[in-house]
């Protein structure tokens, strides 16, 4: 798989991608996600020398969580998506942008829907399915 840049568009081609490759290939990707997600990022998206300091910066526990469900959503083939946002409130003389906070949302809803066969009701299916969005944010402070 290609590298793709850290930004809205890179993970959208990312996920394509995934999507549209084998089974056996997403599980590998959920399986590297999980097991370090700080390597899986370097070696999946285009990152700045900040980018992955700030990644190394994040806590174990934070890290752990955001790979699961990041893990999840791949699995059900939800949309993720990666909204960086600038609080351009704050002015100064300097042009770059330091990482300040990092949170995900996700909307999981996962139900049991019945498909009940034309020819018998009793011989009803149930399957799952997922509803859902994995939303990653990143805000930056001007400095």
């Amino acid at each position: 798989m290609n590298k793709y840049t850290l930004d809205a568009l890179g993970v959208r081609q990312w996920l394509q991608d995934l999507y549209n490759s084998t089974i056996e290939f997403q599980m590998m990707e959920q399986k590297l996600i999980i097991q370090c997600l700080r390597s899986w990022l370097m070696s999946r998206f285009e990152l700045s020398e900040s980018q992955g300091e700030y990644i190394i910066s994040l806590s174990a526990d934070f890290k752990h969580n955001l790979a699961q469900q990041i893990a999840f959503t791949i699995n059900n083939q939800a949309d993720i998506t990666l909204d960086k946002q600038t609080n351009e409130k704050n002015t100064s003389t300097f042009p770059r942008d330091s990482v300040k906070v990092t949170e995900y949302e996700s909307n999981k809803i996962q139900s049991d829907t019945p498909e009940i066969p034309i020819e018998s009701e009793a011989n009803a299916a149930f399957s799952r399915r997922l509803e859902g969005h994995l939303v990653i944010r990143i805000y930056y402070k001007l400095l």
